[in-house]
């Protein structure tokens, strides 16, 4: 029986291509190094800001480590204007709160969880928040799902990951929980896939 549903951010809660394109684009120029194309952002995007800025500045640890604290502490600034997100989201959350305990699993910063509109809207629903920090390893390593069933006091087969990338699908079979996938594109391993927001409730029933 699935006790709780915990959520990745980026591209699932949030629609954040853009901003986070841009986003990476002014961090990079600001410290002098290449922006990500946008053929090339696609592979970057369900990644930690860290491997990112380290894929993209090919620096050694002590330049990224500047970048990621610049860009973590918003020296320079989020473009929350190109955010988006699904249709009808508060009151879908909201009424999955009612019948499951809501967590999130990203690899945002703390930071940076819940610090645009959209997200602050629907923080109360949340119990949970597993971040870059909490964890050593990161998606599609199992850890960080681990440690939000450990907080839950639930086991991993009692919990679905909901996400939109293959990482998230290795990540939540590693953990041995489901997973369901929110994208356009289906993904082979996940136990469902949906391609609209809505379709959520209906596909958690089924599971």
């Amino acid at each position: 029986m699935i006790k709780a549903v915990i959520f990745d951010v980026d591209g699932v809660l949030i629609d954040s291509f853009e901003a986070n394109l841009k986003f990476f684009s002014d961090l990079m120029g600001h410290f002098g190094h290449r922006s990500p194309t946008r053929e090339e952002f696609p592979a970057l995007f369900p990644r930690p800001m860290k491997e990112i800025i380290k894929t993209l500045s090919k620096s050694n640890d002590e330049e990224v480590e500047k970048i990621w604290v610049a860009g973590k502490d918003g020296h320079v600034p989020y473009p929350h204007e190109l955010l988006s997100g699904p249709e009808n989201i508060e009151e879908i959350i909201k009424k999955l709160s009612e019948k499951y305990v809501l967590a999130v699993v990203t690899s945002r910063t703390k930071e940076n969880v819940f610090k645009s509109p959209q997200m602050k809207k629907i923080e109360s629903y949340f119990k949970l928040a597993i971040t870059y920090q909490d964890t050593e390893n990161h998606k599609p390593h199992p850890e960080p799902l681990l440690l939000a069933t450990e907080k839950l006091a639930l086991l991993p087969e009692e919990c679905v990951y909901v996400g939109d990338a293959e990482s998230d699908v290795v990540a939540a079979k590693a953990a041995g929980m489901k997973s369901v996938i929110y994208s356009e594109s289906s993904l082979a391993g996940a136990d469902a896939n949906i391609l609209y927001f809505h379709d959520l409730e209906n596909i958690l029933t089924n599971l």
